[in-house]
């Protein structure tokens, strides 16, 4: 960190690296930006307020770097809350320990003006020969044969998994999960911005809930909804019958199908 009242870096990082000088690394992100070796996701309204860019850093090699741009009032209230990128530094190894794998965080860099925070960036280890559920779903660009309602299963075991460590997603769309074939852990959890600290049975089925709303051009099958929530519900802790009303409320409220069904 320097030591700079008005402008000040603060810096993280893993993976025994030779410490790094706050202002230097930050230099290398900047040129890591504006040079990236593919640009995931562009910021294309004003309401938008991050870009993911697949970057090369030295000593790292190939990363996923998140930007994050924070809005007037994103950095007025800094000060008193955790910013994404910290969520996700900080709860990492929560996570692993709870059968849960996701992108490893490397880089942690963020900007301050005084006490505020004006942006931040989140590096993490690239992850080779994964595709994304909505891809293997609609069987879009898949080199290789796979069971579908397999790879569901290993997704609701996932989110089982997070639930019960007390934690809570909140995004858990089909594209925030990638799968690797042929490997003991293929399911791994990505966009962890929304990601926080949170028991309640009732905010966890909603999380579940989303993930049980698929991509637009697939449609879920009524009994394999029901397996679904029936997995969810033996892997959880808590008790079955809340978790499975306010899933069903929640579904009911969001898909034509569960409005019919319930």
């Amino acid at each position: 960190m320097n030591t700079n009242a008005f402008h000040r870096v603060v810096c993280f990082t893993r993976r025994n690296i030779p410490k790094q000088d706050p202002e230097e690394l930050l230099s290398k992100i900047k040129t890591a930006v504006e040079s990236p070796i593919h640009v995931i996701k562009e910021i294309t309204n004003p309401g938008e307020i991050k870009r993911t860019l697949k970057v090369n850093i030295v000593p790292w090699g190939d990363l996923c770097l998140h930007e994050y741009r924070w809005n007037l009032r994103r950095i007025a209230l800094s000060p008193f809350r955790l910013s994404r990128g910290e969520r996700t530094w900080n709860f990492y190894d929560d996570i692993r320990q709870s059968k849960i794998i996701v992108p490893e965080p490397i880089i942690l860099i963020e900007v301050k003006k005084l006490i505020f925070t004006t942006k931040t960036y989140v590096a993490t280890r690239w992850i080779d020969r994964a595709f994304k559920l909505d891809q293997i779903a609609l069987r879009k660009d898949i080199p290789y044969s796979f069971d579908l309602q397999s790879i569901l299963y290993q997704c609701v075991d996932t989110i089982a998994y997070l639930h019960n460590a007390g934690f809570i997603h909140g995004d858990l769309k089909w594209s925030n999960f990638l799968y690797i074939h042929k490997r003991n852990s293929n399911i791994i959890l990505t966009d962890l911005d929304a990601l926080k600290k949170s028991s309640s049975a009732s905010s966890q089925s909603k999380d579940f809930a989303r993930f049980l709303i698929a991509p637009e051009k697939y449609s879920f099958g009524k009994e394999t909804i029901r397996l679904l929530i029936e997995r969810y519900l033996k892997t959880r802790d808590s008790s079955r019958s809340s978790l499975k009303k306010t899933i069903q409320r929640y579904l009911a409220k969001k898909t034509i199908l569960y409005h019919d069904h319930f």
